[in-house]
């Protein structure tokens, strides 16, 4: 387990800089030993985001991380949107890319801008609240945790059912077979030598570049197809173990803010059942300072 590195990944952008700034003030309080931090963001953010950079974090952007046939739409109305352009769709007709799919690939892409073999990815609207040592993500095999809640009806609603086939069809997988196990979450971990196992899998399957394959879908999630792979195809070789109730993250996924009250009594009742960060979402229009984190932590210890 000590030859075990890990990497911290965060796909960010400017209105989120105030929480990334939070979330990388919390790595350096509570993380309990230095870990390498790559935050990823649009070339246009690079400026304002190069402020958080130090020994330990380091900042990339998408147009590096990105092929060279992957762009940004030069048309000023798509751009705003966040549409980038594939000079490959002519492969599958889908040229407009959206950021939300974009996203997807940027950490699906990992394994190329990575060295570390343990991948934890971490959204910047994550914070952590208490001392949290990453060698706890390993069991004494030195096996990595794979968030996998086993028959979830959430694979079978919506665009979760979407992408549940976007990867059985990826992977090859016989569609008679349900697959209902689901892989969302915040503070999610891969390996690093899975992702390159999972490239060359697409790559055999569609005789294509697997980042081409991705670009022409419209619905995927790179946690369902990675998880997918790990519990399906790579099975007892993945390195990984199935674990959902480990208290890591406390979230709260609601649109509308919480009261001065109300986000006492969330920080409470994380720090009470044992989570070592919290996740408020960035659509709450809740945007806490460093201090004003400091303050409701503060409270939590009082009690």
């Amino acid at each position: 387990m000590s030859n075990v590195t890990f990497a911290l990944i965060t796909p960010s952008y400017a209105p989120d800089f105030q929480r990334c700034k939070l979330l990388c003030w919390s790595i350096k309080q509570f993380i309990s030993s230095p870990v390498r931090h790559y935050i990823i963001v649009d070339q246009k953010d690079l400026n304002l985001f190069q402020q958080l950079s130090d020994s330990n974090v380091t900042i990339l952007t998408k147009e590096k991380v990105l092929p060279l046939w992957i762009k940004r739409v030069p048309i000023p109305f798509l751009h705003k949107k966040n549409i980038w352009l594939s000079l490959k769709g002519y492969r599958s007709g889908n040229w407009l890319l959206r950021g939300w799919l974009i996203q997807q690939i940027v950490k699906l892409a990992a394994a190329y801008y990575v060295e570390e073999e343990v991948l934890v990815f971490v959204d910047s609207d994550v914070a952590f609240i208490d001392f949290f040592d990453l060698c706890t993500l390993i069991n004494n095999e030195g096996r990595v945790r794979l968030f996998r809640v086993e028959h979830s009806t959430n694979m079978d609603k919506g665009v979760a059912r979407k992408w549940k086939d976007a990867a059985k069809k990826l992977l090859n997988l016989p569609p008679e077979n349900c697959y209902h196990d689901f892989y969302v979450s915040q503070i999610v971990t891969w390996r690093r030598s899975n992702l390159i196992k999972l490239y060359r899998l697409i790559e055999d399957n569609f005789q294509q570049n697997w980042l081409e394959v991705i670009s022409g879908l419209k619905d995927i999630s790179e946690y369902v197809l990675y998880g997918i792979f790990a519990s399906y195809i790579m099975r007892e070789n993945s390195g990984h173990y199935d674990d959902h109730l480990q208290p890591i993250c406390w979230c709260y996924w609601e649109d509308s803010p919480m009261s001065d009250d109300e986000l006492g009594q969330f920080f409470q009742k994380a720090k009470s059942s044992g989570h070592k960060a919290v996740m408020i979402s960035a659509k709450s229009s809740i945007d806490l300072s460093v201090e004003q984190f400091k303050d409701y932590l503060d409270l939590v210890q009082s009690l």
